[in-house]
């Protein structure tokens, strides 16, 4: 026989696993190795003991696979299902192969009530499927627990919607948001998982230039305009629809103030990264069970002024308390930086007065003339014909109310019909005229 058939002759004989009968040996390995360790070895091994277990999970796997008819699998088949059970023992599973250092561009993991899972790609306006990502459900409830186990949270029937925050770890090198929604809420055999991945460093101005392998969000005209506003403690608010980078946005141009004043950030969930000698970063939670001991941002927001800020930076505002607040805190000559989920200056304006209504009570036309008042430039993000991320309008806010409107003046736009994909074009059409002290 030749040496090419007697290769050909022993593919043959190779046995490959399908999903089920893998999962079934995982779990059988992952049972006995956790019978050889005790839970605290496995869930904080140090050096010599990571390395003793890696080395048991490689033994009893082969062992397992003679014991259950596969000792012909192939040597890749066979790495592939010990990296897998090790991912799952020593790491978080399957995610590993999202996470750093394997993957370091993505913004967000997402689990489906099916079981697909999809990524959301830095500077992407749309998630695409996790290639060659296929979890048992086994995997990803472990997976489930693992994450939530470690901020003492988990899903239950009394609570089947948790989100939680994770603090920075190996694994997580700058912490993330994750919320999970269990079977049978989740319309699915999986839970819906949704983990939003914080930046791992400052955000720097740059960035918005596309001079970090980013395409670029604004000119640097722009952003020369931007941080002179906001060394000249004007009320900066950043509009814009989902996952168009607000807090990315906010988070670059916050650089610009000054480093001898006081910041008092204000979010609920936090995702500001602010390089700065002086911040209280403070963040709000949901309420229990009982519906008791939440924090919202308005309380934030109200407890934040008696704390001596200069500035006052506040995540979404997405209630009439924390609008309402913000507004007369920056009326009375408290720069702020915020963000607002709207599609334009005056959906935002709309969106707080409706706020102010519903939660507060207050009329639209006393919410308008806050904004009039607290509010000097809007900053509109969206998304261009190429699906990426622009700031497509800086505008000024008039300081008086006109036929009983806010009304904004253009000072920078976006001109998508001039603009190609590598080479955006913005205009300017204006000049900011408001001051302040």
């Amino acid at each position: 026989m030749s040496v090419l058939g007697y290769v050909d002759e022993v593919a043959a004989r190779e046995i490959t696993l399908d999903p089920d009968a893998a999962q079934g040996l995982m779990e059988a390995v992952i049972a006995r190795v956790n019978s050889e360790f005790g839970a605290a070895e496995i869930l904080s091994p140090d050096a010599e003991t990571e390395a003793r277990i890696r080395e048991r999970i490689r033994a009893v796997t082969q062992a397992v696979l003679r014991r259950e008819g596969y000792g012909g699998v192939n040597i890749r088949e066979e790495n592939a299902l010990v990296q897998r059970i090790e991912d799952q023992m020593l790491g978080l599973g399957f995610l590993e192969r999202l996470l750093p250092p394997a993957r370091v561009n993505l913004s967000e993991i997402m689990i489906n009530q099916d079981g697909r899972v999809w990524v959301l790609p830095r500077g992407a306006a749309n998630p695409v499927p996790a290639d060659g990502v296929s979890p048992s459900v086994t995997e990803v409830r472990l997976v489930v627990d693992k994450i939530l186990g470690a901020v003492s949270r988990r899903v239950s029937e009394a609570e089947p919607i948790v989100p939680a925050k994770l603090p920075r770890s190996a694994r997580l090198p700058a912490g993330a948001r994750v919320n999970v929604v269990a079977p049978p809420v989740a319309n699915g055999p999986y839970p819906i998982v949704n983990i939003r991945l914080y930046e791992e460093k400052p955000v720097s101005p740059d960035r918005l230039l596309g001079r970090q392998d980013w395409p670029a969000v604004l000119s640097e005209e722009m952003l020369e305009a931007l941080a002179a506003a906001v060394r000249g403690h004007l009320r900066i608010m950043i509009a814009g629809g989902t996952a168009t980078g607000k807090t990315t946005f906010l988070s670059a141009i916050a650089n610009f103030i000054p480093k001898e004043e006081r910041v008092v950030l204000a979010e609920d969930p936090a995702e500001i990264f602010i390089d700065h000698p002086h911040v209280v970063s403070m963040e709000g939670r949901p309420p229990s069970i009982e519906g008791r001991y939440g924090v919202t941002m308005g309380d934030l927001v109200t407890t934040a002024m008696r704390q001596t800020p200069r500035w006052l930076v506040v995540g979404e505002v997405r209630t009439g308390q924390a609008a309402v607040w913000l507004l007369r805190a920056q009326m009375s000559d408290h720069p702020g930086l915020s963000t607002i989920h709207a599609d334009s200056p005056k959906a935002a304006v709309d969106t707080l007065c409706l706020l102010g209504q519903l939660d507060m009570g207050i009329r639209f036309e006393a919410t308008k003339h806050l904004s009039c008042r607290a509010i000097d430039l809007f900053v509109r993000l969206g998304f261009d014909r190429w699906g990426l991320r622009r700031c497509l309008r800086i505008t000024q806010v008039r300081d008086e109310l006109h036929h009983g409107d806010v009304y904004v003046d253009d000072i920078f736009c976006y001109d998508e019909q001039a603009s190609t994909r590598e080479a955006p074009v913005w205009r300017k059409v204006g000049d900011i005229t408001r001051t302040r002290r």
